[in-house]
């Protein structure tokens, strides 16, 4: 074991290159894996702008890095003329020859410097191609002394969005992957794509907490209003489905006017731009009568966001199933872990987690506004549901796979 007063004292660098600023999911993970693994003697290695909010970090992974990964990759498998093109860039930057990875290098410094052995431990919750050439490349220059490093990706693209230069940089880094070097996925669909299609050894429901956590109050913050509140959580972005929203909330606004209803608020993150006359909610905070929509800054602080999801009664996810069928969503662990009604499109991935009685599913504009006004008219039937959802989730996150990974 490492050294330390307790001989259950291991150490752990996580390495998150987007951990940047108190923003988003990514400080997230610090937290959850400090959970996890509550004995462990915890490192961070972060982005190069990573302002310190979390502590200081024992590293940080230069930009430059990548932009010369890239040009490895262009090397290697890109066209004639792509090649051609690396090779005047490196003779014009006076570069001889190109690192291995990204970071390799830098995580073996790290590690020498930390005096990390086999017996600690390496963990990127968000990893990509880059993370796993990294990681192999480490493996191989520490040898048999090298720690476990697990891999934690979240996109079935690995961050790679050519499909040659994916196969052919996976094909090379899995040839021969070093014993310690383990892989990992958030979604269960995500391991069995990567299992079936490329043969890879991936363990999936490697779930983290995100905004929300488990020890979260989950009460309802009082509205006066008593609108049944439906969130539309993050920055806009077409994979979300965001361009669906105005039509959605027309729609649920003309039934309700027609049929009549609860009151109903949308709840609707975004910028003044994405509100104004040419954004993609234009005029959405216009409407009157029994449906609203209160527009919220997609720019809130932590706690600011954490309030505002607390008030909510449910969350309309209609994301694009060719990319979430397999990827998983951070909105969706928040609304279990706060007991909140999802209404999601068919086919998304982190079935597990909506199969409880706490969720609507639909496909069309007209079905989600259905599933909304269904939702509204009784917001007790939907007691139960969250509660067994909350429970699972608790229950999973007693058994990560990642924790039988290190000897206790």
């Amino acid at each position: 074991m490492t050294q330390g007063s307790n001989q259950n004292v291991f150490k752990l660098l996580i390495v998150e290159r987007s951990l940047i600023s108190n923003r988003g999911h990514h400080h997230t993970q610090i937290g959850a894996l400090r959970s996890v693994f509550p004995q462990a003697e915890i490192h961070i290695v972060a982005g190069e702008g990573y302002d310190g909010f979390l502590g200081e970090a024992v590293g940080l992974i230069p930009d430059k890095n990548f932009k010369l990964s890239r040009l490895r990759a262009k090397r290697l498998y890109g066209s004639l003329r792509q090649r051609l093109r690396v090779s005047l860039k490196m003779l014009l930057a006076g570069h001889k020859q190109l690192a291995t990875s990204a970071y390799g290098q830098d995580l073996l410094d790290t590690c020498s410097r930390l005096r990390m052995s086999r017996e600690d431990m390496i963990i990127i919750p968000t990893a990509d191609l880059d993370s796993l050439e990294s990681a192999v490349d480490f493996s191989r220059r520490m040898g048999g002394a090298a720690p476990t490093v697990a891999l934690r990706f979240l996109s079935a693209t690995m961050g790679e969005n050519s499909p040659r230069f994916f196969e052919n940089r996976l094909n090379s880094v899995v040839a021969d992957l070093p014993p310690n070097v383990k892989l990992f996925t958030e979604t269960e669909e995500m391991a069995t794509f990567f299992s079936s299609c490329y043969g890879l050894p991936v363990t999936g429901g490697f779930f983290l907490p995100c905004s929300v956590g488990v020890a979260d109050d989950d009460r309802r913050a009082r509205h006066d209003r008593g609108a049944f509140r439906v969130g539309v959580l993050g920055a806009p972005r077409s994979e979300k489905g965001s361009h669906r929203i105005p039509s959605i909330v027309r729609i649920t606004a003309e039934r309700c006017a027609a049929n009549g209803s609860n009151p109903i608020e949308f709840v609707v993150q975004g910028s003044a731009k994405d509100f104004s006359p040419t954004g993609v909610y234009s005029g959405l905070t216009d409407l009157k009568g029994t449906v609203r929509v209160e527009a919220v800054s997609d720019r809130l602080s932590p706690d600011e966001f954490k309030r505002m999801f607390g008030s909510l009664d449910a969350v309309l996810i209609p994301y694009d199933v060719f990319v979430y069928g397999l990827q998983g969503s951070g909105v969706i662990q928040d609304a279990v872990l706060a007991k909140k009604l999802l209404i999601h499109s068919n086919g998304m991935a982190m079935k597990s987690f909506l199969s409880h009685g706490n969720a609507l599913s639909a496909a069309t504009d007209q079905e989600f506004a259905d599933a909304v006004m269904t939702g509204a008219q009784d917001s007790s039937q939907w007691a139960d549901g969250v509660s067994h959802a909350w429970h699972y989730y608790r229950e999973h996150l007693k058994m990560l796979p990642i924790s039988e990974h290190h000897n206790f």
